[in-house]
């Protein structure tokens, strides 16, 4: 039988044989060499005897796939060295075919190292190195495109905090680290290639992570994630909540998340019937119709049009927090002002970490999916994952505009930096608009 049973192009299958546990392909490679590994040299090759060598291949009928293939041997006239037969589609180091090892690094995503080791009858340390072989070359092909805005964020794996770093506009998870340190954060930013290329740094109200992007981004502009400064108004109302229990008596002391979720949807996003519970307990309940008044108030300071507007909604909201629930909710006031520019940096520059959150739940899911991975198998894991489906921002790098996908964007290399960045059509124009008129004005010869 000679065919290409294998799909394998350039590839001859002379015998299959279905054996109990196993599945043989006796083949040959079709194409001979040329060219000396050794010395360079072109036809002057010739044969120098075979040898049977044993490929592993993706499993098929239920069974794993021997390849015995026969390899050719030659020796070079010129150096007189003896080299094997080139086979482009066998990964050598390990005796397998190439798409083997890809099958391999799809399946370690979903599946156990242990399970995909079983499966394609390969040792689980096999299996473990490819994957983690693919991991670097991830992490570099990651970062071989310049990332514009950068999201940073804090994940718990293992009882730890760990660091996740995200390409918010091209929808990529970058790296992660073991640490939220700010000398780990500050070690990886450090040898980010393209760094200066950053523009906008996304994170939740965390210190160092503030301070590394200061100290080693000086061309990018922190903004902290809207979600993480609005939804502290939630745990502010919670504490009222918590006090309001202590004093009451009935269903709300022994039921604690009795009318929880009722007090923190937006009364627009209510039914009218939940929307008639909720003043009724409102309206029963002073002190938490002030708390839930001044979530709201604190909620509408992010439905303003530009940040001067905000910035003034949030002096009037502090201005009028109820006496009542002071204790609370000026604690939340303290920590906007703390954080007051990159917190209304937000209005300028409306973009948030929600791709970096839904990036951490794939994480997390990998972490519960096998319980006693260490964090190097589930960086690996979340590394190698394909990038979730949302379509990437079409970004310009110039005024940072926000375009549709089908929007071409120009290149105009910075003539400072030489760097090649992608504009769009009213900053292509500025640019070449900006360098003509430097010209004219060089080029004008001095009055006398």
């Amino acid at each position: 039988m000679a065919n290409n049973a294998l799909w394998l192009e350039g590839w001859t299958v002379h015998v299959l044989d279905r054996q109990q546990n196993e599945t043989v392909a006796e083949a040959t490679y079709d194409t001979d060499a040329r060219d000396c590994p050794k010395c360079g040299s072109v036809d002057r090759l010739y044969k120098h005897g075979k040898k049977l060598v044993n490929y592993r291949d993706i499993p098929t009928f239920g069974q794993p796939l021997i390849i015995r293939a026969e390899v050719a041997r030659y020796k070079c006239r010129e150096c007189g060295e003896t080299s094997m037969q080139e086979l482009p589609a066998m990964d050598s180091n390990r005796r397998m075919t190439k798409r083997l090892t890809d099958y391999i690094v799809e399946q370690g995503i979903m599946q156990t190292y242990s399970a995909v080791a079983r499966h394609v009858d390969v040792d689980e340390k096999t299996v473990r190195n490819i994957c983690d072989e693919h991991v670097q070359m991830a992490v570099g092909a990651n970062l071989r495109e310049p990332v514009i805005i950068l999201g940073i964020d804090e994940l718990t794996i293992r009882k730890r905090k760990r660091t996740v770093f995200v390409d918010v506009a091209n929808r990529r998870l970058l790296d992660m680290i073991d640490s939220m340190a700010k000398p780990a954060v500050n070690h990886w930013l450090s040898w980010m290639p393209g760094r200066e290329r950053v523009r906008i740094v996304t994170i939740d109200m965390w210190g160092p992570y503030a301070e590394v992007a200061r100290e080693l981004l000086p061309n990018a502009i922190v903004v902290t994630d809207k979600w993480h400064v609005v939804s502290k108004a939630n745990e502010k109302l919670d504490l009222v909540r918590s006090r309001f229990r202590k004093g009451a008596k009935g269903k709300m002391r022994k039921n604690p998340h009795r009318g929880r979720l009722l007090m923190h949807i937006r009364p627009s996003k209510l039914s009218p019937m939940r929307r008639l519970m909720l003043d009724g307990m409102l309206d029963n309940n002073p002190l938490l119709k002030d708390g839930w008044t001044a979530k709201e108030g604190f909620y509408s300071i992010w439905e303003a049009t530009d940040r001067a507007d905000a910035e003034r909604r949030f002096d009037e909201w502090k201005a009028s927090i109820p006496d009542t629930v002071r204790l609370e909710f000026d604690a939340l006031a303290a920590t906007v002002e703390n954080w007051r520019t990159e917190v209304f940096n937000y209005f300028d520059h409306r973009f948030t970490n929600a791709y970096t959150e839904a990036r951490n739940r794939l994480v997390k899911d990998f972490n519960r999916a096998g319980r006693g991975y260490s964090f190097d198998r589930i960086r690996a894991k979340a590394l190698l994952q394909k990038p979730i489906t949302s379509k990437p921002l079409v970004l310009c790098e110039s005024c940072l505009g926000v375009f549709p996908d089908w929007f071409p964007l120009s290149r105009h290399t910075d003539p400072t930096t030489g760097s090649v960045m992608r504009v769009c059509a009213n900053c292509h124009a500025r640019f070449h608009t900006a360098r003509r008129l430097l010209h004219d004005v060089n080029s004008t010869p001095k009055s006398e």
